[in-house]
């Protein structure tokens, strides 16, 4: 039972997230962003497109001072509070893991500029987690832990590594007894038909089992995943994303991308469709009435207009 329930009142809470920005991108989305003002924005992976595949923190640096130079970007990135993970792009190169070379160099620089919540050593992954009122933000890094993809059957790499999975799981258990809702910011898609070396969560199904099980083992009822990577804006209402032994509980997804890249879909089926596209973001709007959590899902664009949404009620208690 979520502790907080007796509180005379929660706030509200607003999101924004998005993905996938080319190098020196300045598109009117992320004015539209700055000027929903939501309570923060979230940057769910590929800051940029520099495919840097060596240790070279000079190179990061250019190609962060150059994204970060942008009157749109800079703008909203100076107006609102900011939390980012990356995924491969702008990590190392496509498709990178725990082997990339340019791994040293993209830890050194993600800490030189990056204001954030992590925890771990100066060599270690970038997971963290944070408060927005009474929400429970856990962002987990998908690339600089992950075993390589294996080309066999019956084979089980890590996308998460055993350090950062662990910490997941206590974090997950944490926040169902102290937060009214959880959202778990994966940059790579959850959803997809299992595939022998998949790049997301589909090349790593034992792995995402094992989540999904832990999942409805300890009755994780109040969370919902925020993902990029795919060049679309995408929801699922849960219909898909129950990958447990058996079946059981599942849980929303949103995907929010592309800022600024050509469209494109991976994974799915979703619930609620999927659009490709640039100029497109995420929303989440977060209410607390009557003893419940109320969150409504959209995928926008660059005007502003919203392409498809879902709502979710999750009883507190």
């Amino acid at each position: 039972t979520f502790v907080g329930t007796d509180r005379p009142a929660l706030d509200d809470v607003t999101i924004a997230v998005g993905s996938c920005m080319r190098v020196g991108t300045n598109g009117a989305v992320f004015d539209t962003i700055t000027a929903l003002d939501p309570t923060v924005f979230i940057h769910a992976g590929d800051f940029h497109y520099a495919n840097i595949g060596d240790d070279d923190p000079g190179a990061f640096r250019d190609v962060m001072d150059v994204n970060l130079s942008q009157p749109g970007p800079s703008n909203l990135f100076r107006s609102l509070p900011i939390a980012y993970v990356w995924d491969d792009h702008d990590y190392g190169p496509n498709n990178a893991d725990a082997t990339s070379p340019a791994r040293p160099a993209a830890l050194e620089v993600y800490r030189q500029y990056v204001p954030s919540y992590v925890t771990t050593g100066p060599d270690d992954p970038i997971y963290q987690a944070f408060d927005v009122g009474d929400v429970r933000v856990i962002m987990t890094d998908p690339r600089s832990a992950r075993t390589p993809p294996v080309r066999v059957e019956d084979a089980a790499p890590s996308m998460l590594g055993a350090a950062q999975k662990a910490w997941l799981k206590d974090e997950l258990l944490a926040a169902r007894d102290t937060h009214a809702l959880t959202i778990w910011v994966s940059p790579v898609g959850w959803i997809g038909e299992e595939t022998v070396g998949g790049d997301a969560w589909d090349g790593y199904a034992a792995e995402r089992r094992e989540l999904a099980n832990f999942i409805v083992e300890h009755d994780i009822d109040r969370l919902v995943m925020l993902s990029g990577d795919a060049h679309m804006v995408a929801i699922d209402d849960g219909t898909n994303t129950g990958y447990a032994d058996g079946g059981g509980p599942s849980f929303p997804v949103l995907h929010a991308a592309a800022l600024d890249r050509p469209g494109q879909i991976k994974g799915g089926p979703y619930s609620e469709g999927a659009i490709p596209g640039g100029g497109q973001f995420g929303f989440v709007e977060i209410s607390f009435v009557d003893g419940r959590v109320d969150v409504r899902l959209s995928g926008r664009d660059w005007t502003g207009a919203t392409l498809l949404s879902y709502e979710e009620t999750f009883p507190l208690g």
